[in-house]
């Protein structure tokens, strides 16, 4: 390496230099205090070392109100079946495709959709045979 760097830059003639990176490998001890005397997990107190899981959590079987939960069961037990997944996903991805027909073909400028332009008469390579006579 030091024959690579001792070498004539060919930008301004000037010899160019290699520095070494100076990071530290030496090992660092991560310290991390919970309460006292450096405690992490205390099996003792859970709900002070992971929190209060039961704090928000509804223990009843009434969750939800009773239309909303009707809803979801109605629309979960027609897309349980494997036919109505399968439609489904056929009918969005072809109302997806018509869409993108119809506004996004427009937005991209397909030659299609705008037609011939002015300036380009050409066909093919160079032309007709004509026009190199």
């Amino acid at each position: 390496m030091a024959s690579l760097c001792a070498q004539k830059s060919s930008v301004a003639g000037l010899r160019a230099s290699a520095v070494r990176p100076s990071a530290s490998r030496r090992p660092v001890r991560v310290c991390a205090k919970y309460g006292e005397e450096s405690k992490y997990f205390d099996l003792k107190d859970l709900e002070n070392t992971t929190g209060s899981w039961d704090m928000y959590g509804v223990e009843e079987k009434k969750r939800y109100p009773a239309l909303q939960e009707t809803f979801f069961k109605q629309a979960a037990d027609i897309l349980g079946r494997r036919e109505a997944i399968n439609a489904f996903v056929a009918l969005t991805g072809a109302a997806g495709i018509l869409a993108w027909g119809a506004k996004g073909s427009a937005i991209v400028e397909l030659p299609i959709t705008t037609g011939p332009r002015e300036g380009k008469t050409e066909n093919g390579k160079g032309g007709s045979v004509r026009s190199r006579i």
